[in-house]
């Protein structure tokens, strides 16, 4: 099959979005499938290499004949539906409720009506999101994570341990909300508990932030070595699709405390006291690590909620088991069935002007 990915107007740099699409593209290219990379941006990841499929710098005039041209955000969902019907069925992978790239939260709607493009979801949260606010139930296709690669690589012993590491994303955008790793680690400091912060990244560290290691830019190799001296990951974030650090901090054996928000991305595998914790607010969460470790029966637990957590990312599968899921979707998708099951036709200009009242 040969696929498009098309990358107009949203590029690739380096961030978790355009890893996925990169290990997507290199894992179908492995399964012997032809994948193009279409961007009228320059490529700017540098994190790892597209290894077979062919990134084409240019907008629809330099797309090639293709099974499948898959929008891989709302800015490329236009010009997906632009292109000729050679550039084969469109779909598009929605990654996120992308409020941050359009001026009114309607365009999105607007765009998820729209029958004359596929859509599939990339998690659960997504998912129900579009079913509780437009009543329309889209696929859902993970990317899976390298469940090979990330690994415990030493024995964390719970009973025992008096050294308490935690691991964070740092993003300083807003919907991150990393402000509330700092307070957690703060308050954690104020309680006498023996905690270091660990943080990874791509921005450089601003100054006045207190932690004992940061690893900028960090490549698989790195992320395994940094997922493996932690004990905690705190992921307070709001809006994501799939959030992706928590599992592979998880495949690790890391205990998670994330966010149970509508769009946190953590929906798929955050079962709160079975697979790890959920964060309601800093004050809470610093109370619940406090009573966890001082006792035996806290530290059993999380010895548990580390094993379980490790188990239910490997259940979401690995990148090929989710790659052919993907393939199957395609294949299901002929001619006579690019257009949504929904009967609403709605105009997308009155749509899209209601905004968030739709």
């Amino acid at each position: 099959m040969r696929i498009i990915f098309n990358l107009q107007r949203t590029g690739a740099g380096d961030n978790g979005g355009t890893a996925t699409l990169f290990h997507t593209a290199n894992v179908l290219h492995k399964l012997g499938h032809t994948v193009f990379m279409v961007s009228d941006i320059e490529n700017q990841f540098t994190w790892f290499d597209l290894k077979g499929p062919e990134f084409i710098l240019g907008d629809n005039k330099k797309l090639p004949d293709a099974d499948v041209i898959v929008a891989t955000g709302v800015k490329s969902v236009k010009s997906t539906l632009a292109a000729n019907g050679s550039k084969g069925i469109k779909h598009w992978w929605v990654r996120a409720h992308e409020t941050w790239s359009v001026e009114n939260e309607g365009h999105l709607f607007a765009h998820y009506r729209n029958v004359n493009i596929n859509k599939m979801v990339n998690s659960l949260c997504l998912q129900k999101f579009v079913q509780e606010k437009m009543d329309l139930t889209f696929p859902i296709i993970r990317p899976g994570t390298d469940i090979d690669f990330f690994k415990p690589t030493k024995i964390r012993n719970w009973k025992t341990k008096k050294l308490w590491n935690l691991g964070a994303l740092y993003n300083e955008k807003e919907r991150k909300r990393f402000g509330n790793v700092i307070e957690i680690f703060n308050l954690l400091k104020k309680k006498k508990v023996n905690v270091r912060l660990h943080l990874f990244g791509t921005d450089d560290l601003p100054e006045g932030i207190e932690c004992s290691s940061y690893t900028q830019k960090p490549n698989p190799e790195e992320l395994l070595k940094f997922y493996n001296k932690v004990d905690f990951w705190i992921a307070p974030t709001v809006s994501e699709g799939l959030h992706m650090p928590p599992q592979e901090a998880m495949l690790c054996g890391c205990v998670l405390f994330g966010a149970d928000k509508e769009l946190s991305g953590m929906v798929d595998y955050l079962v709160g006291g079975e697979t790890g914790f959920v964060i309601e607010n800093c004050q809470d969460i610093t109370q619940l690590i406090d009573g966890l470790i001082v006792n035996k029966e806290g530290r059993e637990l999380l010895e548990s909620v580390s094993k379980k957590g490790r188990e239910k990312i490997i259940d979401l599968g690995d990148r090929n088991k989710n790659v052919n899921k993907m393939i199957k979707l395609f294949e299901s998708t002929g001619p006579d069935s690019r257009r949504d099951k929904s009967p609403d036709r709605t105009n997308l200009r009155a749509l899209a002007a209601r905004g968030r009242r739709v």
